[in-house]
């Protein structure tokens, strides 16, 4: 089944292992999938990536930049059924 991704905005502290994240914006390029959220000490977050090769830190206010999926029931060009 297709679906339609849908990009909004949430806090660092809201993230989740699965999440598709970018820190950079809505950009076509930066995208990791997360796999875990690091509390520092000094309360900075530390996100890692399924690889650890491109993990960020943020605050738990930050923004980010997320995926969302919508699942599309039928192709774009056959009528819904009643």
């Amino acid at each position: 089944m297709r679906s339609h991704v849908t990009i909004v905005q949430v806090r660092a502290a809201d993230l989740q292992p699965g999440d598709i994240v970018n820190r950079r914006g809505p950009e076509r390029t930066g995208w990791i999938e997360v796999e875990r959220v690091e509390s520092l000490p000094d309360q900075t977050l530390v996100v890692h990536d399924t690889e650890d090769r491109n993990s960020f830190t943020a605050t738990g206010y930050d923004l980010v930049w997320l995926q969302t999926l919508l699942l599309l029931r039928t192709n774009s060009h056959l009528p819904l059924p009643d």
